[in-house]
């Protein structure tokens, strides 16, 4: 599956084709998933995330709704929803870009240049 990682702690994004469930936990870095369906901008995608992320001491905000307010934390794997069987669908080029136009690099006041999802919002 084509997806796009977006790294908060190395401070990238890239194209990654996770296979496995270990692969989503390596490529994260957590050791507990969700998997959560969100807009960006006017499309949907599920996006899996650390589920304890928001537990730990000072976690990077990595995804914000279009008035700012945090809606996800640490590193993020983007890909298309699901189909009727549960299984997660690779991007194509056209979503790729389409996300990747919505990344911009933020200041927190505790963290400067980090990486975030914008216009991430519940469905």
């Amino acid at each position: 599956m084509k997806a796009l990682l977006l790294d908060t702690v190395n401070k990238r994004v890239e194209v990654v084709n996770p296979a496995s469930l270990d692969d989503y936990y390596n490529l994260i870095g957590c050791r507990c998933i969700d998997v959560v369906t969100r807009k960006i901008g006017r499309k949907t995608y599920d996006i899996i995330c650390d589920d304890e992320g928001a537990l730990q001491d000072d976690p990077l905000i990595s995804a914000i709704d279009n008035i700012g307010r945090v809606m996800l934390v640490g590193s993020l794997i983007i890909c298309n929803v699901a189909d009727s069987e549960g299984e997660l669908r690779s991007l194509d080029p056209a979503d790729i870009r389409y996300i990747k136009k919505r990344v911009q690099r933020l200041n927190t006041r505790k963290h400067a240049d980090l990486l975030m999802l914008t216009c991430c919002n519940y469905c």
